[in-house]
Protein backbone atom coordinates (compact mmCIF):
# COMPACT_ATOMS: atom_id res chain seq x y z
CA UNK A 1 0.00 0.00 0.00
CA UNK A 2 1.37 3.46 -0.88
CA UNK A 3 2.29 5.91 1.83
CA UNK A 4 -0.75 8.23 2.37
CA UNK A 5 1.29 11.03 3.94
CA UNK A 6 0.50 14.53 2.65
CA UNK A 7 1.55 18.06 3.58
CA UNK A 8 -1.71 18.50 5.51
CA UNK A 9 -1.26 15.29 7.52
CA UNK A 10 2.29 16.34 8.43
CA UNK A 11 1.20 19.77 9.60
CA UNK A 12 -1.62 18.35 11.73
CA UNK A 13 0.83 15.83 13.21
CA UNK A 14 3.35 18.55 13.97
CA UNK A 15 0.70 20.61 15.77
CA UNK A 16 -0.57 17.62 17.80
CA UNK A 17 2.92 16.58 18.86
CA UNK A 18 3.83 20.15 19.82
CA UNK A 19 0.80 20.42 22.13
CA UNK A 20 1.43 17.00 23.69
CA UNK A 21 5.09 17.75 24.41
CA UNK A 22 4.33 21.24 25.74
CA UNK A 23 2.20 19.56 28.42
CA UNK A 24 4.82 16.89 29.25
CA UNK A 25 2.55 14.04 28.20
CA UNK A 26 3.93 10.81 26.78
CA UNK A 27 2.12 9.03 23.97
CA UNK A 28 1.33 6.21 26.39
CA UNK A 29 -0.29 8.63 28.87
CA UNK A 30 -2.27 10.31 26.12
CA UNK A 31 -3.41 6.94 24.78
CA UNK A 32 -4.70 6.00 28.19
CA UNK A 33 -6.60 9.28 28.65
CA UNK A 34 -8.08 9.47 25.16
CA UNK A 35 -8.69 5.78 24.53
CA UNK A 36 -6.87 6.09 21.17
CA UNK A 37 -4.52 3.19 20.32
CA UNK A 38 -0.85 3.97 20.96
CA UNK A 39 0.05 2.93 17.41
CA UNK A 40 -2.52 5.36 15.99
CA UNK A 41 -1.07 8.28 17.97
CA UNK A 42 2.34 7.56 16.45
CA UNK A 43 0.87 7.53 12.93
CA UNK A 44 -1.01 10.78 13.56
CA UNK A 45 2.01 12.65 14.96
CA UNK A 46 4.29 11.46 12.16
CA UNK A 47 1.85 12.57 9.48
CA UNK A 48 1.24 9.07 8.16
CA UNK A 49 -2.50 8.96 8.74
CA UNK A 50 -5.43 11.40 8.83
CA UNK A 51 -7.01 12.00 12.22
CA UNK A 52 -10.74 12.65 12.50
CA UNK A 53 -12.03 15.99 13.77
CA UNK A 54 -13.53 14.24 16.82
CA UNK A 55 -10.31 12.48 17.79
CA UNK A 56 -8.33 15.67 17.22
CA UNK A 57 -10.71 17.59 19.50
CA UNK A 58 -10.30 15.01 22.29
CA UNK A 59 -6.52 14.91 21.77
CA UNK A 60 -6.15 18.69 21.99
CA UNK A 61 -8.52 19.04 24.94
CA UNK A 62 -6.46 16.55 26.97
CA UNK A 63 -3.33 18.50 25.99
CA UNK A 64 -4.85 21.76 27.26
CA UNK A 65 -5.02 23.60 23.94
CA UNK A 66 -7.23 26.71 24.18
CA UNK A 67 -10.42 26.81 22.15
CA UNK A 68 -9.07 29.03 19.36
CA UNK A 69 -6.14 26.68 18.81
CA UNK A 70 -8.40 23.62 18.88
CA UNK A 71 -10.66 25.14 16.24
CA UNK A 72 -7.72 26.13 14.05
CA UNK A 73 -6.14 22.67 14.12
CA UNK A 74 -9.44 20.80 13.81
CA UNK A 75 -10.12 22.88 10.70
CA UNK A 76 -6.97 21.34 9.20
CA UNK A 77 -8.44 17.85 9.53
CA UNK A 78 -11.15 18.47 6.93
CA UNK A 79 -10.30 19.69 3.44
CA UNK A 80 -13.31 19.40 1.10
CA UNK A 81 -11.22 19.42 -2.09
CA UNK A 82 -8.96 16.56 -1.05
CA UNK A 83 -5.29 16.49 -0.14
CA UNK A 84 -3.33 16.27 -3.38
CA UNK A 85 -3.55 20.03 -4.05
CA UNK A 86 -3.70 21.84 -0.73
CA UNK A 87 -4.46 25.58 -1.01
CA UNK A 88 -3.52 27.87 1.90
CA UNK A 89 -5.04 31.32 1.12
CA UNK A 90 -3.21 34.46 2.26
CA UNK A 91 -6.40 36.48 2.74
CA UNK A 92 -7.91 34.30 5.48
CA UNK A 93 -7.45 35.35 9.11
CA UNK A 94 -7.54 31.73 10.26
CA UNK A 95 -4.82 30.53 7.88
CA UNK A 96 -1.06 31.12 8.05
CA UNK A 97 0.55 29.85 4.80
CA UNK A 98 4.01 30.91 5.98
CA UNK A 99 3.74 28.75 9.09
CA UNK A 100 2.66 25.82 6.90
CA UNK A 101 5.71 26.35 4.68
CA UNK A 102 8.09 26.63 7.65
CA UNK A 103 6.79 23.33 9.07
CA UNK A 104 7.37 21.55 5.76
CA UNK A 105 10.84 23.09 5.35
CA UNK A 106 11.91 22.02 8.82
CA UNK A 107 10.70 18.46 8.25
CA UNK A 108 12.43 18.19 4.86
CA UNK A 109 15.66 16.32 4.26
CA UNK A 110 16.38 18.22 1.01
CA UNK A 111 15.02 21.36 -0.66
CA UNK A 112 15.49 22.49 -4.25
CA UNK A 113 14.20 25.95 -5.20
CA UNK A 114 14.00 27.83 -8.49
CA UNK A 115 13.58 31.61 -8.56
CA UNK A 116 13.31 33.28 -11.97
CA UNK A 117 12.84 36.91 -10.89
CA UNK A 118 13.94 37.41 -7.28
CA UNK A 119 16.40 36.21 -4.65
CA UNK A 120 15.04 33.22 -2.68
CA UNK A 121 13.57 34.29 0.66
CA UNK A 122 15.96 32.03 2.58
CA UNK A 123 18.91 33.94 1.08
CA UNK A 124 17.68 37.53 1.21
CA UNK A 125 19.41 40.24 3.20
CA UNK A 126 17.24 42.44 5.38
CA UNK A 127 17.76 45.38 3.02
CA UNK A 128 16.73 43.37 -0.02
CA UNK A 129 13.69 41.87 1.72
CA UNK A 130 12.49 45.32 2.79
CA UNK A 131 13.03 46.79 -0.69
CA UNK A 132 11.21 43.86 -2.29
CA UNK A 133 8.17 44.25 -0.03
CA UNK A 134 8.09 47.99 -0.66
CA UNK A 135 8.40 47.56 -4.43
CA UNK A 136 5.59 45.00 -4.59
CA UNK A 137 3.06 47.49 -3.15
CA UNK A 138 1.04 44.42 -2.16
CA UNK A 139 1.71 44.80 1.56
CA UNK A 140 0.54 47.58 3.88
CA UNK A 141 3.45 49.74 5.03
CA UNK A 142 2.75 49.07 8.70
CA UNK A 143 3.18 45.31 8.11
CA UNK A 144 6.55 45.43 6.37
CA UNK A 145 8.66 45.42 9.55
CA UNK A 146 6.89 42.30 10.82
CA UNK A 147 7.17 40.52 7.49
CA UNK A 148 10.87 41.33 7.14
CA UNK A 149 11.49 40.08 10.68
CA UNK A 150 9.64 36.85 9.92
CA UNK A 151 11.70 36.33 6.78
CA UNK A 152 14.94 36.83 8.67
CA UNK A 153 13.82 34.41 11.41
CA UNK A 154 12.98 31.81 8.79
CA UNK A 155 16.59 31.80 7.63
CA UNK A 156 17.58 30.03 10.86
CA UNK A 157 16.72 26.88 8.92
CA UNK A 158 20.07 27.07 7.10
CA UNK A 159 22.07 27.31 10.32
CA UNK A 160 20.34 24.77 12.53
CA UNK A 161 22.25 21.70 13.71
CA UNK A 162 21.14 19.39 10.88
CA UNK A 163 19.85 21.62 8.09
CA UNK A 164 18.26 20.14 4.97
CA UNK A 165 20.39 19.92 1.85
CA UNK A 166 19.37 23.11 0.01
CA UNK A 167 19.99 23.79 -3.68
CA UNK A 168 18.97 27.20 -4.98
CA UNK A 169 18.67 27.80 -8.72
CA UNK A 170 18.54 31.56 -9.27
CA UNK A 171 18.06 33.06 -12.72
CA UNK A 172 20.53 35.78 -13.63
CA UNK A 173 17.59 38.14 -14.17
CA UNK A 174 17.06 38.14 -10.40
CA UNK A 175 20.62 39.41 -9.90
CA UNK A 176 20.33 42.05 -12.63
CA UNK A 177 16.93 43.29 -11.48
CA UNK A 178 18.56 45.79 -9.10
CA UNK A 179 15.95 45.67 -6.32
CA UNK A 180 16.60 48.48 -3.84
CA UNK A 181 19.43 50.05 -5.87
CA UNK A 182 23.19 49.39 -6.17
CA UNK A 183 24.01 49.51 -2.43
CA UNK A 184 21.31 46.99 -1.52
CA UNK A 185 22.26 44.71 -4.40
CA UNK A 186 25.98 44.91 -3.64
CA UNK A 187 25.29 43.71 -0.10
CA UNK A 188 22.89 41.05 -1.38
CA UNK A 189 25.32 39.62 -3.94
CA UNK A 190 28.09 39.51 -1.36
CA UNK A 191 25.76 37.64 1.01
CA UNK A 192 24.95 35.09 -1.70
CA UNK A 193 28.66 34.39 -2.04
CA UNK A 194 28.98 33.87 1.72
CA UNK A 195 25.86 31.67 1.79
CA UNK A 196 27.54 29.25 -0.60
CA UNK A 197 29.87 28.34 2.28
CA UNK A 198 27.04 27.33 4.60
CA UNK A 199 26.88 23.58 5.25
CA UNK A 200 24.55 21.73 2.86
CA UNK A 201 23.80 24.92 0.91
CA UNK A 202 24.36 25.12 -2.85
CA UNK A 203 23.67 28.09 -5.15
CA UNK A 204 23.73 27.90 -8.94
CA UNK A 205 22.91 30.67 -11.37
CA UNK A 206 20.66 29.94 -14.34
CA UNK A 207 22.10 31.78 -17.37
CA UNK A 208 19.97 33.74 -19.79
CA UNK A 209 21.34 31.50 -22.53
CA UNK A 210 19.49 28.45 -21.19
CA UNK A 211 16.62 28.33 -23.76
CA UNK A 212 13.95 26.58 -21.71
CA UNK A 213 14.14 29.13 -18.90
CA UNK A 214 14.04 32.33 -20.93
CA UNK A 215 10.26 32.27 -20.60
CA UNK A 216 9.69 30.02 -17.60
CA UNK A 217 8.17 32.43 -15.07
CA UNK A 218 7.07 30.02 -12.35
CA UNK A 219 9.11 29.87 -9.14
CA UNK A 220 8.76 26.57 -7.33
CA UNK A 221 10.19 24.51 -4.52
CA UNK A 222 10.69 20.76 -4.19
CA UNK A 223 10.94 19.20 -0.73
CA UNK A 224 12.14 15.65 -0.14
CA UNK A 225 11.65 13.72 3.09
CA UNK A 226 13.25 10.64 4.60
CA UNK A 227 9.94 8.99 5.47
CA UNK A 228 7.35 10.79 3.33
CA UNK A 229 6.63 11.35 -0.38
CA UNK A 230 8.15 14.39 -2.04
CA UNK A 231 6.21 17.66 -2.07
CA UNK A 232 6.08 20.51 -4.58
CA UNK A 233 5.27 24.06 -3.48
CA UNK A 234 4.39 27.18 -5.46
CA UNK A 235 3.27 30.64 -4.38
CA UNK A 236 0.52 32.10 -6.55
CA UNK A 237 0.35 35.53 -4.85
CA UNK A 238 -3.10 35.06 -3.31
CA UNK A 239 -2.37 31.59 -1.93
CA UNK A 240 0.30 29.02 -1.20
CA UNK A 241 -0.18 25.72 -3.01
CA UNK A 242 1.20 22.47 -1.59
CA UNK A 243 1.18 19.72 -4.23
CA UNK A 244 1.25 16.04 -3.30
CA UNK A 245 -0.17 14.74 -6.59
CA UNK A 246 2.56 12.41 -7.84
CA UNK A 247 2.30 13.17 -11.61
CA UNK A 248 2.52 16.91 -10.88
CA UNK A 249 5.46 16.40 -8.52
CA UNK A 250 7.26 14.37 -11.19
CA UNK A 251 6.69 17.18 -13.70
CA UNK A 252 8.51 19.56 -11.38
CA UNK A 253 11.28 16.99 -10.98
CA UNK A 254 11.76 17.10 -14.76
CA UNK A 255 12.17 20.86 -14.61
CA UNK A 256 14.62 20.51 -11.72
CA UNK A 257 16.60 17.98 -13.78
CA UNK A 258 16.88 20.51 -16.63
CA UNK A 259 18.11 23.10 -14.15
CA UNK A 260 20.70 20.68 -12.77
CA UNK A 261 22.06 20.07 -16.26
CA UNK A 262 21.97 23.63 -17.55
CA UNK A 263 22.77 25.89 -14.59
CA UNK A 264 26.27 27.21 -14.00
CA UNK A 265 28.47 25.12 -11.73
CA UNK A 266 29.09 26.39 -8.20
CA UNK A 267 32.58 27.54 -9.22
CA UNK A 268 31.21 29.40 -12.25
CA UNK A 269 28.41 30.84 -10.11
CA UNK A 270 30.92 32.20 -7.58
CA UNK A 271 32.89 33.88 -10.37
CA UNK A 272 29.77 35.41 -11.88
CA UNK A 273 28.61 36.70 -8.49
CA UNK A 274 32.01 38.34 -8.02
CA UNK A 275 31.53 40.15 -11.35
CA UNK A 276 28.06 41.36 -10.34
CA UNK A 277 29.38 42.50 -6.95
CA UNK A 278 32.07 44.56 -8.71
CA UNK A 279 29.50 46.07 -11.08
CA UNK A 280 27.18 47.11 -8.27
CA UNK A 281 30.11 48.51 -6.30
CA UNK A 282 31.09 50.68 -9.29
CA UNK A 283 27.48 51.81 -9.71
CA UNK A 284 27.46 53.08 -6.10
CA UNK A 285 30.24 55.48 -7.07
Amino acid sequence: MSNPSTARYREVGFELKTWRESNDLTCRELSRQTGLPLSSLSFYENGRRAISATDAAVYLAICGAPRAERERIIDLTAVPNGDLYWVRPYFDSLVDPLKSLIIQENLAQAIAEYEPMSIPGLLQTEGYARAAFEASQAVATDRIDRLVGARMDRQNLLEKRNPPHCTFYVHERAIREGVGGPAVMHEQVQYLTLAMNLPRCSLRLVPESLPRFRAFPTPFRMMDYDDHPALAYIDVYVAALFIDHRPAVEAFYEVASSLEQGALSETETARQLARYASEYERMQG
